[in-house]
């Protein structure tokens, strides 16, 4: 079978899930396309490359997605490889994909969607858009993929038919910081927040919660920006916060969670995350607000859920938190769920096959 996938986006987190799930597949496919912007340059074998050169001023990169040459010069890749199936990784309403989605309805080729964020995240403009333009493709797409149960509803509201939507959890990252680990490396009383700083990820909440918490450090981490009331709150108690606003390396990352006994993610809204499994890995007990696939994830690590919102259920989290022994499910990395993908592509072409195996 030929499979072509394609992502508009291999950065973060996105770029890891694609990087991890397109290794696993290719032990069950020969033929796979890969369609992604120019800027990715990780190892992948026996993988057909196809890259799209990408501006780093993202106004020009925006312009040359709106451009219909663009488009046309998709198509008409996709038109000389003739797939069987392709996979829309993510940014399913970037302005290629509804057009894209329309020609491959027109010419019957089965596609499906990876349906990263069922809800947008409220603070972001372009996830609004994306969600907007988006509801084209999905409409039009033979297969929704999702990460978690609790969007079946929400999707089926878009008007999506149930017997379209796939339910495949979002898989471990993990595997991606076991060459960074470092023995030496003890616990500490550090508390961790681990991620892009945005504003519905409720750190006002654990900033409070942070300076009535004793004897332990609160450690913030990753790029964006906080509000300015906040960092003044951090720059006031520099012997209670610690601020990295910055992107972070894998090793800076795993060195982070070695020392940390508690991650805290005290979300207002969220779809799922990478997270959850990233601290289970490194046996940091989970705190989390009661929203998105949290519901779902939280329990499977043995963590703790709280109310979001609520200082008081956050401080009462972090503290029986110290208590858990956090669980790691190995049957969430990709190697795992490679063959919930295999079987979600088969029943969308309709040639189901028993006891399907990796050709290596």
């Amino acid at each position: 079978m030929k499979l072509f996938l394609l992502s508009f986006l291999m950065r973060g987190a996105i770029g890891d899930y694609n990087y991890l799930l397109v290794k696993e597949l290719v032990k069950y496919y020969k033929e796979i396309f890969l369609y992604i912007p120019d800027y990715f340059n990780r190892d992948l074998e026996n993988i057909f490359l196809i890259k799209y050169r990408i501006s780093r001023n993202k106004i020009i990169s925006f312009f040359n997605l709106i451009n219909p040459l663009f488009t046309l010069k998709l198509i008409k890749i996709i038109n000389d490889i003739k797939p069987d199936l392709v996979h829309i990784l993510s940014r399913e309403g970037y302005p290629p994909t509804p057009f894209l989605s329309i020609y491959l309805k027109l010419q019957k080729i089965p596609f499906v969607i990876t349906l990263h964020n069922p809800e947008p995240h409220p603070t972001n403009t372009i996830e609004k858009i994306n969600a907007i333009l988006g509801i084209i493709s999905l409409k039009l797409a033979n297969g929704i993929h999702i990460h978690s149960k609790i969007f079946v509803k929400k999707v089926k509201e878009l008007g999506i038919n149930e017997n379209k939507i796939f339910v495949i959890p979002h898989g471990s990252f993990a595997p991606l910081f076991k060459d960074y680990i470092d023995k030496s490396i003890k616990k500490e009383n550090q508390v961790l927040f681990f991620g892009r700083l945005e504003k519905y990820k409720g750190l006002e909440y654990l900033i409070e919660a942070g300076l009535k918490i004793e004897k332990f450090k609160i450690v913030i981490a990753g790029p964006g920006r906080l509000d300015k009331k906040l960092l003044r709150k951090i720059k006031k108690s520099e012997e209670k916060f610690v601020l990295i606003n910055k992107y972070l390396s894998k090793k800076e990352i795993t060195e982070l969670f070695q020392k940390s006994k508690i991650c805290v993610l005290p979300y207002i809204q969220a779809t799922q995350s990478s997270i959850p499994l990233i601290s289970a890995f490194f046996k940091v007990s989970v705190v989390a607000t009661k929203v998105g696939a949290f519901i779902e994830d939280i329990p499977l690590v043995n963590g703790i859920l709280v109310e979001p919102k609520d200082v008081e259920s956050l401080i009462k989290g972090i503290q029986e938190a110290l208590d858990k022994n956090p669980y790691y499910p190995k049957e969430r990395e990709f190697e795992s769920l490679a063959k919930y993908f295999i079987e979600m592509y088969e029943k969308v072409l309709n040639t189901k096959k028993d006891n399907f195996q990796p050709q290596i």
